[in-house]
C-alpha cells in the first residue's frame, strides 16, 4: 500500500473506531485527527471534510465489490453478499453514520447500482429492443429500490443475513432478465400472426 492509501486507511480506521461509539454527527475533524495521530493538515490533504472522508469509506469498504466491470448477471449475487458481509463486518460503523447522514449511503449506492444495472440492462438486450432513455430509467428505478432496502437493512438491525439480501437481488436480476425475455418473445410472437 502505497504512502498516500495507507494514511486515507489510517484516517478511516480512526473514523471507524470511533463510529463504535461516538454518533457520527458529534465527530469532529479534529477528533478523527487525534485518534489517527495526524494533524489535520495531513487529512484535509487526502479529504475535504468527514463527509468526504465517509464516502470514500463506503466505496473501499462496500460498493467497491459492485462498482467493477467484473460484475454481471451471473455473478451478481456473489458480489452483493461481499459487499453485505463487509457491511456486517463493521456492523457498528454502518448503523451509526447511516442514522446520522443516510443521504450519503443512499445517493451513493444508487450511483453505482443504476451504473450497474443500466450495464445488465445492456447485456441482456442484445438485440437492441429497449431505448437508452428506458434503460436510463428502468436502472434509475431499480437502483433507489436497491438502496431503500439496503438503507432498511442497516437501520432495522441487519434482520435477514447477508445470504438472504443477496439472494432476494440476485432473483431480483433473474427475474427482470426472464421478463423481459418472456415480453421479448411475446413481442416477436405477435408480430408473427
Amino acid at each position: 500500500m502505497g504512502g498516500s492509501s495507507a494514511t486515507k486507511r489510517t484516517i478511516a480506521l480512526a473514523l471507524i473506531k470511533l463510529s463504535q461509539t461516538k454518533a457520527f454527527d458529534k465527530i469532529s475533524v479534529q477528533d478523527i485527527t487525534k485518534e489517527a495521530g495526524l494533524n489535520r493538515q495531513t487529512f484535509y490533504y487526502h479529504f475535504s471534510d468527514k463527509f468526504d472522508l465517509l464516502r470514500w469509506i463506503y466505496q473501499q469498504d462496500a460498493f467497491i465489490y459492485l462498482n467493477t466491470e467484473d460484475v454481471n448477471i451471473d455473478n451478481w449475487e456473489e458480489q452483493a453478499l461481499k459487499m453485505l458481509k463487509a457491511i456486517i463486518e463493521e456492523k457498528d460503523f454502518f448503523f451509526n453514520t447511516v442514522k446520522a447522514c443516510p443521504d450519503i449511503l443512499q445517493n451513493d449506492f444508487s450511483a453505482v447500482t443504476k451504473k450497474l444495472l443500466f450495464a445488465l440492462f445492456e447485456e441482456m438486450d442484445a438485440d437492441k429492443e429497449l431505448l437508452p432513455e428506458d434503460k436510463e430509467f428502468y436502472a434509475r428505478f431499480l437502483s433507489y429500490g436497491c438502496s431503500g432496502v439496503l438503507l432498511n437493512w442497516i437501520l432495522a438491525g441487519y434482520q435477514e443475513t447477508p445470504l438472504t439480501i443477496a439472494t432476494q437481488l440476485f432473483r431480483l436480476a433473474k427475474d427482470i432478465e426472464f421478463f423481459s425475455y418472456r415480453i421479448y418473445q411475446q413481442d416477436i410472437d405477435d408480430s408473427v400472426f
